[in-house]
């Protein structure tokens, strides 16, 4: 076919070779179809369409690719031109006749760049554009190829005009990619050009138009993406025109957010809506009379984060009441200050939610506002409220817990009235929540001796000025010291008298409380009494305290210093009364020191907040009516250094020099410990002093000699003490201390030998402290650690000291094993702290682990015919369990390399010797009970079986066969207990003295089937070994099997009584048993070797096993 006459730009492009010229000519085509006055000669040129056809069809790729980027760029917003769209449009319909059948024009070019021509949508008209939008056709170019985000620059009239009209107009739906894109781009970029609007871009105006015109008609919600919000779209435009103009009014933005979120619910839970939230509360807290109206309805809408603020208004109402209730109860309304289930709570927490000030650090509210509050929250929380000042309705405000801090700082006439109406309504509920931070405190008393028992103490503490009150308490009193002589129980006397007590410190009347601890003094013949009326939550609670220091701080009253004297009078005698009773106490026999123990607290308490108080007071007691400590302390406190050890050194060897009076009387008592209280607080000030290597020695002797200030001892020995020294100073000191304590330890043994007592005990707490202090400790090195360890451990014999002692050797041990790797046996502290272990096996093998039966022991027990007393527990002994654990790597993961050195030297020395000891205490057993038994007949069983169980389950490849033997013997034993044992057994449990005998019990605990463990439990176990891989195969795989046909064997004597254990013992080798082994690998190629290595051992096992089971069934049934 004829080409056309090319000219320009065309005719270089048809007729040159050059690459460089071609793409020149198509470059200065583009700049020629971007002027509006040149296009047209420029298309003319090229000889109209069908010369553009040619002309492409001639082409290489890479020139029909910048001919079709010439005309998309030709066409852009505000150079447009109709007559050249159109002409774009018949060039681009005819490069794709097979999509436009209807066309003259066609190309011949059969090459596949319909992807190119896509290209050229853009230079169409709009009209055309949304044709090729409204089909979607997937198989056209053009839509598969749109690239929307050029055709905005051309097109955003149109695509502008089909968005909003399906936002707002209900129109058709737009394609998944143009609505995507046009909405994103339009609503936050899309024109970058100004709007009409101040302060607003064009793409700022078009979002705000489409939202307010979609909330004027109330358009629905699906007809919206999911993403973003018609909030977060509100949102964008508000930080966008606040950024704009800071000063700029948001007003009409605020509306129309809170419109939306009246539309939209579900919005008021959303980040946005708490944006929207801090943009009202900001302007509202600013001005607040002119946003009071938009404030409100963001608090009726329910906006999340008026929750958070709503402390604030509570603030803005604590100012000024009238001006901000009505928003407060708003508030309160809509759940904002809490729930109506618990009103306490959400009281306090708006309370204690109310900003701080510079000005005003410590915010306090007054009690009236506090009651106001109170009264709206009651009001306006519950459905139904009541004015808790007018009205006596309080059934809303039941059956819910009440803090006593919002009680106790209501004005007290109102708090009065307010606990009186609730305890009316709640007469199965103890409503007041105990006092938070005070575990003694005489409000802790609630349901005993009866229901709101602490409510009674409160308001009759609140009406200590009330005379028929005070009468009422003074009856209710003489009523609980009637029920407490009354009553036959002896849990009921110690309540009654308790709550007397208590309801005798709540009158705040010295003189009736001495009168009840006075009347206590005849329960003292009553231990089980005395330790409850005597304990620290009876004396020493705080109320009890501040009445017993006898200064009374109230604003009301002027304190004269007469009234003073006969105060503090009443209050010693009172004290008195506590110390007479204690010296009654000491003469009777059942007399304990654990239950007067909180006297002596209770005198340094009394004497603490004496001194707090007369300090508060202008008037000054002489000092000689408070005590002379204060005079000491504040000599010492201006000692230091060498002085302060020679002071501490003094008042020790003065109190020592007391204790040693004879015929010593109270005041020389309470001297002594008074010089001890004074030596201990120069030691702790010296120990935490810049210089505390000075007070090694001193710590020493206080705790050598000293035993019962074991808790100065912690406060001497804390960690932060230790860390303080020097490295050579802590060792030395720890080391020295272990030597001290070694030999106070040998010296009490010798006494106990003796039969005198030492002088002092050590405390095993202390030992045992020290212990723990150096596990994992990094105040010393590990081979000092060891050092000291290894002392402690062999100069003490208390099984708690042992146990902290081992695990911190096993601790170390762990340490030096994952530091050393494979090569730990090379680390010569290893080998030292294994040979300290070996000496653990006599004792962890013994039947009594707490006090270990010596070979002594033994001959006596066997010479007299008594039984050595064994671990109270069935449970395996603690130490036993601890090295048990270790060697497994259960608790210490380093040790798991070093499994078998520690069941060699731990494990099965302790074992053995269990055993052992075990069978000897059979022998005493049986000679005392049964002649006729033989200890000899009996498998060897060690202190409790549970240790064989542990040891089949976590080591089970390491046990040899003769420990396999024992066990199966004692199986077998129990699946079928000779008559003797059960004849025995039986006599022995229906004797009833015998029965409680410690003795007896743990016979029974041992060789009674019923008290055994499950036998399915036991055959698992055997199953699980038998069964292992190779890589865990147990040394003792012929003995397990044999024990397994025995257990068999037995079953099937019995077969009827034990079908339910033969069909388990069958089921256990089935494809459940497969499925267990096959999930042992771990991931990929690994996991399916190993999977089939488990599969093939199993198939093995468990045909052999599954033989010998056909075999003896065979057996059983010829």
């Amino acid at each position: 076919m004829q080409h056309p006459q090319f000219r320009g730009w065309a005719q270089t492009w048809h007729d040159d070779f050059h690459t460089k010229q071609r793409s020149l000519a198509i470059r200065n085509f583009g700049k020629a179809m971007k002027d509006l006055g040149k296009w047209k000669q420029s298309w003319e040129d090229g000889g109209g369409t069908p010369g553009i056809l040619h002309l492409l069809s001639s082409a290489s790729v890479t020139e029909v690719k910048a001919f079709c980027h010439a005309i998309r760029a030709s066409n852009r917003r505000g150079k447009k031109s109709r007559d050249r769209e159109r002409a774009v449009e018949e060039l681009v319909m005819a490069l794709l006749p097979q999509h436009y059948p209807s066309v003259d024009l066609r190309t011949r070019d059969k090459r596949p760049l319909q992807k190119l021509y896509s290209r050229m949508l853009r230079g169409c008209s709009s009209d055309f554009v949304e044709r090729v939008l409204d089909a979607q056709d997937k198989s056209n170019p053009l839509f598969q190829h749109l690239g929307l985000q050029k055709l905005i620059l051309s097109h955003d009239d149109m695509l502008k005009r089909r968005l909003t009209n399906y936002l707002v107009h209900e129109g058709p739906r737009p394609s998944e990619p143009e609505m995507d894109l046009c909405f994103r781009e339009f609503v936050f970029r899309e024109p970058p050009a100004p709007g009409t609007q101040p302060n607003m871009s064009a793409s700022m105006q078009f979002a705000l138009e489409i939202l307010e015109a979609r909330i004027t008609r109330k358009c629905a919600a699906e007809r919206w993406p999911p993403s973003p919000s018609e909030l977060e779209v509100l949102m964008s435009i508000y930080r966008r025109f606040t950024s704009r103009s800071r000063s700029a009014n948001t007003t009409f933005l605020i509306k129309l957010g809170l419109r939306l979120i009246e539309l939209r619910p579900h919005y008021k839970d959303s980040g946005e809506a708490n944006v929207l939230w801090t943009a009202i509360f900001t302007l509202w807290k600013k001005h607040p009379r002119q946003y009071e109206d938009l404030t409100s309805q963001g608090i009726l809408l329910g906006l999340r984060g008026a929750r958070a603020d709503f402390p604030v208004i509570a603030d803005r109402w604590r100012e000024d009441p009238d001006q901000y209730e009505q928003m407060l109860v708003q508030g309160l309304r809509q759940g904002l200050g809490g729930t109506a289930e618990d009103i306490s709570s959400g009281y306090l927490s708006l309370i204690n939610g109310v900003p701080r000030t510079k000005t005003d650090p410590e915010l306090r509210w007054s009690p009236e506002a506090r009651w106001r509050l109170l009264r709206l929250y009651c009001q306006h929380v519950p459905q139904k409220g009541v004015d808790i000042e007018a009205s006596t309705e309080f059934q809303c405000l039941a059956n819910q817990e009440w803090s006593f801090a919002l009680i106790d700082k209501l004005p007290r006439e109102n708090a009065v009235l307010f606990l009186n109406h609730l305890y009316q309504v709640n007469p199965n509920f103890d409503f007041l929540r105990a006092r938070r931070g005070f575990s003694e405190s005489i409000y802790t008393m609630r349901d005993v001796p009866w229901r709101n028992f602490n409510v009674e103490l409160l308001v009759t503490a609140y009406q200590q000025g009330d005379a028929d009150a005070q009468s009422r308490a003074r009856d209710k009193i003489d009523e609980l010291r009637k029920q407490a002589a009354a009553s036959r129980e002896q849990e009921d006397r110690a309540i009654f008298a308790k709550a007397a007590a208590y309801y005798a410190i709540a009158t705040g009347d010295l003189e009736v409380y001495a009168k009840t601890v006075a009347w206590q003094q005849r329960f003292i013949r009553d231990p089980l009494t005395v330790k409850t009326i005597f304990s620290p939550d009876t004396v020493l609670t705080s109320e009890g305290v501040v009445l017993l220091s006898g200064i009374t701080l109230s604003p009301t009253e002027e304190t004269t210093l007469d009234v003073l004297r006969r105060q503090l009078a009443v209050a010693n005698r009172i004290l008195k009364i506590f110390d007479e009773a204690k010296r009654t106490g000491m003469k009777e026999p059942s007399y304990n020191q654990s239950s007067w123990s909180a006297l002596q607290r209770l005198y340094q308490d009394v004497y603490t907040e004496r001194v707090s108080r007369a300090k508060k007071l202008k008037l000054q007691p002489a000092e000689s009516e408070l005590d002379t400590q204060p005079a000491v302390l504040d000599l010492l406190d201006g000692l230091s250094g060498p002085s302060l050890i020679a002071a501490s050194e003094a008042l020790l060897d003065a109190a020592a020099r007391w204790r040693k009076t004879e015929n010593r009387n109270k005041d020389q008592d309470d001297t002594s410990a008074t010089m001890d209280q004074l030596a201990y607080q120069a030691v702790s000030k010296l120990a935490h002093s810049d210089t505390p290597i000075l007070s090694r020695d001193l710590i020493r002797r206080v705790i050598i000699e000293h035993p019962e200030a074991s808790s100065w001892h912690r406060r001497f020995l804390s960690v932060g003490y230790v860390r303080a020294l020097p490295a050579e100073a802590a060792k030395s000191m720890l080391l020295s201390f272990a030597t001290a304590v070694g030999a106070k330890l040998e010296e009490q043994s010798h006494g106990k030998a003796g039969g005198g007592a030492p002088r002092s005990l050590i405390k095993v707490s202390t030992v045992k402290y020290l212990a723990q202090l150096l596990n994992d400790a990094d105040f010393i090195s590990a081979e000092a650690a060891v050092e000291v360890l290894v002392e402690l451990f062999n100069s003490t014999t208390h099984i708690d000291v042992r146990l902290a002692c081992l695990d911190a050797l096993l601790n170390t041990l762990n340490g030096v094993a994952e530091a050393s790797g494979e090569d730990w046996k090379s680390d010569p502290m290893a080998e030292k702290i294994l040979s300290t272990l070996d000496s653990v096996v006599s004792i962890a093998g013994n039947i009594n682990e707490r006090q270990p039966v010596s070979a002594a022991d033994w001959a006596k027990a066997e010479a007299n015919t008594t039984i050595p007393s064994t671990s109270d527990s069935p449970d395996i002994p603690p130490l036993f369990e601890m090295i048990l654990s270790a060697a497994a790597g259960a608790r210490f993961p380093g040790l798991k390399k070093l499994e078998g050195e520690l069941f060699s030297r731990l494990v099965l020395p302790s074992l053995q010797h269990s055993q052992e000891q075990h069978q000897r205490w059979f022998s005493a057993f049986l000679a005392k009970h049964r002649l006729t038994l033989h200890a000899e007949a009996l498998p060897r069983v060690p202190v409790t079986p549970r240790i064989w169980r542990y040891l089949l389950r976590h080591q089970g490849h390491l046990l040899p066969p003769a420990t396999v033997d024992e066990y199966s013997r004692y199986v077998v034993l129990q699946l079928r207990t000779p008559g003797e044992i059960q004849d025995f057994n039986d006599a022995l449990q229906r004797d009833a003295a015998l029965r409680s005998d410690a003795s007896v019990r743990h016979w029974l605990s041992v060789f009674e089937p019923a008290q055994s463990l499950s036998w399915n439990e036991e055959i698992r176990s055997l199953l699980d070994l038998i069964v292992a891989p190779p890589t865990a195969k147990p040394a003792a795989i012929s003995s397990l099997v044999d024990a397994v046909i025995s257990q068999a064997s037995v079953l099937l004597d019995d077969y009827e009584a034990h079908m339910e254990k033969w069909s388990h013992l069958v089921a256990g080798l089935g494809p459940s048993r497969k499925e267990s082994l096959s999930r042992r690998g771990k991931d990929g190629s690994a996991y399916n070797e190993e999977m089939e290595k488990a599969w093939a051992y199993w198939r093995e096992a468990a045909l052999s096993l599954a033989e010998r089971l056909i075999a003896l069934v065979q057996q059983k049934i010829a």
